[in-house]
C-alpha cells in the first residue's frame, strides 16, 4: 500500500523541516515486492549543526545489515536516498537513520505478493520509451554539433527542458509513482519531437538562409556605421576650419548636425535604407561647405600676402604685449598664494587673471588696443590685491607706499612702451 508519493513527500519535507523538532525518517511505501527498490526520505531538525551526512542502515528480517548509505541533507534539511536494493529475504525490515548524535527509525515490509506486477511493467515501459526518445534527440544534436552547426537558442532551450523532464520521469519511476512518471514522460516526448522537427534537414536549410540574410544585414549595418563615423569626423574638421578662418557657416553646420543625428537614430532602429539616404545628404552638404571654405581661404591668403609689409611691426607689438602679460601673470600667481586668508584679495587676483587671459586673446586677434586696456585693468586689480594683502600682514603705510611706488614705476614703464609703440 502506497502511503504517499515521493513527489508529495518532497513538497512536504521543506514545510516539515521549518517546524521540525524531531528527526524523521520513512520510506515511499509500506510494502514492497521482492524485485522493488526502496527510497528512504526524511528530515533532520532545523536547528541541527550543518556539514554532516545522514547515515542510513537497513536491517533485514534476520537482524543482519542489508544496506548502508551516506546522504548529505539539502539546504531545507530534507534528504532522499538513492534507490536501495532489498535482497535480504521476505518479512519486516527496519531502517535506522543517524545524524550526529540523533537517531530515528522506521519499518517496511517485503512481500512475495505479485499484485503490483502490472504497475511495475507499466513503469518500466514508460522509462524505456522516454529514454529512447532522449537517445534519438541526443544522436541528432551530436550529429549537427560534429558538422559545426550552431543550434538556435530556442531549440537549445527546448532540448534542455526535455532532458530535465526525462530526469523527472525516471525519478518518478524509481519512486513507483506511475502518474507522475506518465506526466513527465509526455512532456519530455513532446519537447523532444519539437527539437527533432526543428532540426530536420528542411528546417536547417531555412535556418541557414535566414542566417545568411542576417549576416548580410549585419554587413550592411557595419558599412553604414562606418560611413556615419567618416562623415562625423569630416563634419568636425570642417567646423574647426571654418572657425579658424572666421567663415560663417552656422546654418549649414546646424543642418548637417541634424541630419547626422537622425541617421544615427535610424541605424539604431534598423532603418538602414533611411540612414543611407540621410548620410548621402550630409555628404553632399559637407562637400559644398568644403568647396566654399577653400575658396574663402584662398581669398584670405591673398589678403595676408598684401599685408606682409606690416607684419613685422605687428609681430613686435604682439611680442611686447605678450611679455607684459607674462609678467603680470607671474605676479598674479605669486599673489594668489598669499591671499588664501583674504577672500576679497583672492577675488581681485582672479579678476586680474581673467583680464590677462582676455588680453592674450586680443593679442592673438591683433587687437592691440583692447589688449592694452585689459592689461591696464589687470595691473590695477593686482595693485589693489597687493594693498589688501599688505593690510592683512600689518606692514603699514610705508610698505604699502613702497610697493605702490614700485608698481607705479612698472606701470609707467609698460604704458610708456605701449604708448610709444602705438604712436
Amino acid at each position: 500500500m502506497i502511503i504517499v508519493s515521493l513527489i508529495v513527500l518532497i513538497l512536504l519535507v521543506p514545510i516539515a523541516s521549518a517546524y521540525a523538532e524531531n528527526f524523521i525518517v520513512t520510506t515511499n511505501k509500506n510494502i514492497y515486492s521482492v524485485d522493488e527498490k526502496v527510497i528512504v526520505v526524511g528530515v533532520i531538525p532545523s536547528d541541527s549543526p550543518s556539514g554532516y551526512a545522514v547515515v542510513i542502515q537497513v536491517t533485514g528480517p534476520d537482524g543482519k545489515s542489508c544496506a548502508v548509505q551516506n546522504i548529505l541533507p539539502a539546504a531545507d534539511s530534507s534528504f532522499v536516498s538513492r534507490p536501495v536494493k532489498i535482497d535480504c529475504g521476505l518479512g519486516q525490515y527496519s531502517i535506522s537513520a543517524s545524524y550526529t548524535d540523533l537517531t530515528s527509525t522506521s519499518i517496511f515490509t517485503v512481500s512475495s505478493s505479485q499484485t503490483g506486477a502490472g504497475s511495475r511493467l507499466e513503469l518500466r515501459m514508460i522509462k524505456n520509451v522516454v529514454m529512447q526518445a532522449q537517445e534519438a534527440v541526443n544522436a541528432r544534436v551530436q550529429e549537427l554539433i560534429n558538422a559545426n552547426y550552431v543550434l538556435p537558442a530556442d531549440v537549445v532551450d527546448r532540448y534542455s527542458k526535455g532532458i530535465s523532464e526525462t530526469s523527472l520521469a525516471a525519478q518518478a519511476v524509481d519512486f513507483g509513482n506511475a502518474a507522475e512518471a506518465k506526466k513527465q514522460a509526455i512532456l519530455a516526448i513532446r519537447d523532444f519531437r519539437a527539437v527533432l522537427d526543428a532540426l530536420s534537414s528542411d528546417r536547417l536549410m531555412l535556418f541557414e538562409q535566414n542566417a545568411e540574410q542576417q549576416a548580410g544585414t549585419n554587413s550592411s549595418a557595419a558599412n553604414i556605421t562606418e560611413t556615419y563615423n567618416r562623415l562625423q569626423e569630416f563634419y568636425y574638421r570642417l567646423e574647426d576650419l571654418a572657425s579658424k578662418n572666421q567663415v560663417e557657416k552656422g546654418r549649414e553646420f546646424a543642418i548637417a548636425a541634424s541630419l547626422l543625428a537622425s541617421s544615427r537614430q535610424m541605424i539604431d532602429d534598423g532603418n538602414l535604407q533611411g540612414a543611407e539616404t540621410r548620410l548621402a545628404q550630409v555628404n553632399s552638404l559637407l562637400e559644398g561647405i568644403r568647396a566654399e571654405l577653400f575658396s574663402d581661404t584662398g581669398a584670405q591668403d591673398k589678403k595676408a600676402v598684401a599685408s606682409t609689409a606690416n607684419s613685422t611691426d605687428s609681430s613686435d607689438e604682439a611680442n611686447r604685449l605678450a611679455n607684459v602679460a607674462d609678467k603680470f601673470e607671474q605676479r598674479a600667481v605669486t599673489l594668489l598664494n598669499e591671499t588664501s586668508s583674504n577672500p576679497e584679495a583672492t577675488a581681485k587676483v582672479q579678476e586680474a587673471l581673467s583680464l590677462i587671459a582676455r588680453a592674450r586673446s586680443s593679442i592673438d586677434q591683433q587687437d592691440y588696443d583692447s589688449a592694452r586696456e585689459s592689461l591696464s585693468a589687470a595691473y590695477k586689480a593686482l595693485n589693489e590685491a597687493k594693498d589688501l594683502v599688505d593690510g592683512d600682514h600689518g606692514d603699514g603705510s610705508n610698505s604699502s607706499s613702497s610697493s605702490s611706488g614700485a608698481n607705479e614705476s612698472e606701470k609707467n614703464k609698460s604704458s610708456g612702451n605701449s604708448t610709444g609703440d602705438k604712436n
